[in-house]
């Protein structure tokens, strides 16, 4: 399981909760399909989603490092066929009445047209993974928006009744050192910067300008930068190891490990798919747990006010 996204929290409080201990509570939010008049379900899955591994567990760990896994589905009922069957009933109703139902009328309709509707519509399913890193205090979440990151914090917090985490913040934006870094200042030797970027002005409705294969030293990009523009995006490499997009939200995505490290994973876990998965967990999360210190590090440290000691 390697992730391609990472929206990463951090904990305000030490999270010390045994392993049997957040097995026991995420079992009783564990997922349940949708009803045949549910429009979605959501609930924790186990991590090793594979036919070939016999396993139920909800949590997956290797050493002070747990994997997590939510499932959601939902029923597909689009608006149009919705739509479709209302007027469908609006209109007979008006043509045996006369009138046409307007108002909560019309919305007592809709609503009993969705419930007769739900129990024949398709589902779809996601999956949405995190790993809880006890030996740095991060839950880092597979997640490609904030909200779907939110979205799996938030039910774990249903589940656990608290949990004391925050959005990582650092002390300096990851957009004043992506905007130095295209202008030549304070590249680490560590980090490479690639060839796609997203500029952008100050204002909330300033100009936007997005590159893919181009060079960033470019005059033309310097230009903007020197009329003022931010980097809000920049794919960048660390240490030959990680291909990734960093945002000015320290949001990281499009995550490609090197070869050499799935390679390593390939020859590790060789036997079966439950040794694979351990191998392609414990090489990502071990890899991360330098990347992700590093990166805080080179933007000067986390945030004074996140942190709690």
């Amino acid at each position: 399981m390697w992730f391609k996204n990472l929206k990463i929290y951090r904990f305000t409080k030490p999270f010390t909760l045994s392993d049997d201990k957040l097995e026991q509570q995420l079992s009783e939010k564990s997922f349940q399909p949708c009803a045949s008049t549910q429009p979605s379900s959501y609930g924790w899955v186990a991590p090793l989603n594979n036919p070939a591994i016999d396993s139920t567990l909800l949590t997956h760990s290797i050493g002070k490092k747990t994997m997590i896994c939510c499932r959601q589905e939902e029923r597909i009922l689009p608006a149009s066929v919705i739509n479709d069957a209302l007027n469908e009933k609006l209109d007979s109703i008006q043509s045996e009445s006369g009138r046409r139902p307007v108002g909560k009328y019309k919305q007592s309709i809709k609503d009993e047209l969705i419930l007769d509707l739900l129990p024949r519509a398709f589902t779809r399913s996601k999956r949405t993974y995190a790993y809880l890193d006890q030996d740095n205090q991060f839950i880092v979440v597979d997640a490609a928006s904030s909200n779907k990151a939110e979205e799996l914090i938030e039910f774990l917090r249903q589940t656990l009744g608290s949990l004391p985490v925050v959005p990582l913040k650092t002390t300096t934006s990851p957009a004043t050192l992506m905007t130095a870094w295209l202008k030549g200042d304070n590249l680490s030797d560590d980090f490479e910067i690639k060839d796609e970027c997203e500029l952008q002005e100050s204002s909330e409705e300033g100009a936007i300008i997005r590159c893919k294969r181009q060079d960033l030293s470019s005059h033309e990009i310097q230009t903007h930068l020197n009329n003022g523009k931010e980097v809000t995006r920049l794919a960048i490499n660390w240490n030959d190891r990680i291909d990734c997009l960093l945002q000015d939200d320290l949001c990281i995505k499009r995550i490609k490990f090197s070869d050499e490290l799935l390679e390593q994973a390939a020859e590790d876990g060789a036997e079966d798919p439950a040794t694979r998965f351990d191998a392609d967990f414990n090489l990502m999360t071990g890899e991360l747990s330098r990347f992700i210190p590093r990166l805080i590090e080179i933007l000067d440290g986390e945030s004074d006010s996140q942190i709690k000691k």
